[in-house]
């Protein structure tokens, strides 16, 4: 393995520890707080972590692993931690607002546009049937069933 490609290396392993920092941070943001998700979930983003940091080692030196990269992932680690949270964290803090903002503004207009017009469709046609239901009661009532009576009434 040549210079070149230790360097690449180098500062893959280095990128790598930052975007695991970057990740984890997000991750502890959305981790769910009940006991039984929180184990599945912690292993789902350990096993994607390992994969994206094998692939990418993978793509820089052929998957070569050495201990000294395990240096430099720990350096970018580092590098996270002590220089780049403090201008991260407040990003990462906005775009889960924003996701929030734009979750709840699409759940409200499918909600007012959609839902909502359903919903009272459903009322009208439930009240129409249950008058229509009432008038045809009332229609054999007044049309068949008193003149009936009147007809099969004894006189005096």
């Amino acid at each position: 393995m040549n210079i070149h490609v230790q360097f690449d290396t180098a500062l893959a392993m280095v990128s790598m520890g930052i975007c695991f920092g970057l990740l984890l941070e997000c991750y502890r943001r959305i981790r769910p707080k009940k006991t039984g998700l929180v184990f599945v979930t912690d292993v789902l983003f350990w096993i994607l972590y390992a994969i994206l940091l094998f692939t990418s080692l993978y793509k820089v030196n052929d998957g070569i692993v050495r201990p000294s990269f395990f240096l430099f992932w720990t350096a970018g680690c580092l590098m996270y931690g002590t220089f780049l949270r403090r201008f991260f964290l407040p990003i990462v803090d906005g775009l889960f607002f924003s996701i929030r903002f734009l979750y709840r503004m699409i759940s409200g207009i499918i909600r007012i546009f959609l839902v909502a017009p359903l919903l009272f469709a459903v009322k009208c046609i439930l009240s129409l049937a249950r008058m229509s239901k009432f008038l045809l009661s009332w229609l054999v009532k007044v049309v068949i069933v008193r003149p009936w009576t009147a007809i099969r009434r004894p006189k005096k």
